[in-house]
């Protein structure tokens, strides 16, 4: 099992992942209340920080994919 890990909201369009970047730090870390990207308009999705898979629920406490707890 690995370490703590945690959710992240992201967008799964590789491409706005560049523009996520150049975002201030206190605009990103709003960006979990987010619902659509605002670069591509898609839905945000919910991953885990250690392995990068998608949830597909965020009450999980470990992630299914490789056994990271999930800090709260």
């Amino acid at each position: 099992m690995n370490d703590t890990a945690h959710k992240e909201k992201v967008c799964r369009e590789e491409a706005c992942a560049e523009q996520w970047e150049q975002l201030p730090p206190q605009v990103r870390e709003h960006s979990g209340s987010f619902t659509y990207c605002p670069f591509c308009a898609n839905e945000m999705i919910i991953r885990c920080s250690a392995c990068g898979e998608e949830l597909m629920d965020d009450k999980y406490h470990y992630c299914p994919w490789c056994g990271a707890h999930f800090a709260d």
